[in-house]
């Protein structure tokens, strides 16, 4: 095991993402001094300044100090799929296993048609020890996620928008037009151009849903044993093992109803995974 950690390891480093942050929360001078982050040395620096220099680090083979710089940012409230993906990249080379998917997917969820941040996703997935083969989705839920990942979140809402006026254009046309064949070609295209709205509406309501609605968590410890009730001294159903992926279902008295990938549920703390 300790030969193919290695291997994997030492394979090419996933690329850094330089892109610019997006905060959403308070300032970072603001809040550091509250929370008592590791940016004690560095409260006179801008984000983006601290960013360049975790990026910085990273190069230099420093990953810990990039790790730490990343997450400072994180904890204070700023997001965005290159930061998510570097910090991913730095516990990565430290050989975390957790952290390094844990980061990776939340890049997914900023980012879902990013193909570099997938790929620097399925690299970290192959560090986990369980081999669940998951069920075979539908036609359709395969097709939504296809076209959800396809363009960000804001690329579906602008489509709707022109496909929105664009049937609006056509129905007048339809209602005005002086010519029969026009007025029957616009018909159409408004019945296509609504269509399409709906479609790209639905679309963005479903990328936006994933995003704030994510039901999937990470196991973060070690080792876990599923029970078949929320309670200790219910029967072991299954154990998984750091850095698994897991739909939480619900939630009871610190316990949470999990379910695999492959259709097994059962029951772990809560504090045995971390939402993604």
């Amino acid at each position: 095991e300790h030969q193919q950690m290695h291997q994997r390891l030492t394979q090419k480093p996933p690329a850094m993402k330089k892109i610019h942050l997006v905060k959403k929360i308070f300032p970072l001078l603001i809040l550091s001094a509250f929370i008592g982050l590791p940016l004690a040395t560095a409260q006179a620096q801008t984000p983006q300044a601290l960013f360049q220099q975790a990026n910085q680090d990273y190069q230099k083979g420093d990953y810990l100090q990039a790790a730490t710089k990343y997450d400072s940012l994180v904890r204070i409230g700023y997001r965005s799929a290159a930061l998510y993906n570097n910090l991913g990249n730095s516990y990565y080379r430290l050989g975390r296993v957790a952290p390094t998917i844990l980061a990776y997917e939340r890049a997914a969820l900023l980012a879902p048609s990013d193909e570099e941040i997938r790929h620097n996703l399925s690299l970290a997935q192959n560090m986990t020890v369980d081999n669940i083969v998951p069920l075979s989705e539908s036609l359709s839920a395969r097709l939504t996620d296809t076209l959800t990942q396809a363009l960000p979140i804001g690329a579906w809402s602008v489509l709707a928008v022109v496909f929105a006026w664009s049937a609006l254009g056509l129905f007048l046309l339809f209602l005005f037009g002086l010519h029969t064949g026009t007025k029957r070609w616009s018909f159409y295209g408004f019945l296509l151009s609504l269509a399409l709205c709906a479609l790209s509406y639905g679309l963005r309501r479903h990328g936006e849903n994933q995003l704030h609605n994510n039901p999937y968590s990470i196991v973060t410890v070690a080792n876990v044993t599923a029970k078949s009730e929320p309670s200790a001294a219910g029967g072991d159903v299954f154990s998984i093992h750091e850095g698994t992926k897991v739909r939480v279902m619900e939630s009871l008295n610190k316990w949470d109803k999990i379910r695999l990938a492959d259709g097994k549920i059962g029951w772990i703390p809560s504090e045995a995974a971390e939402k993604i």
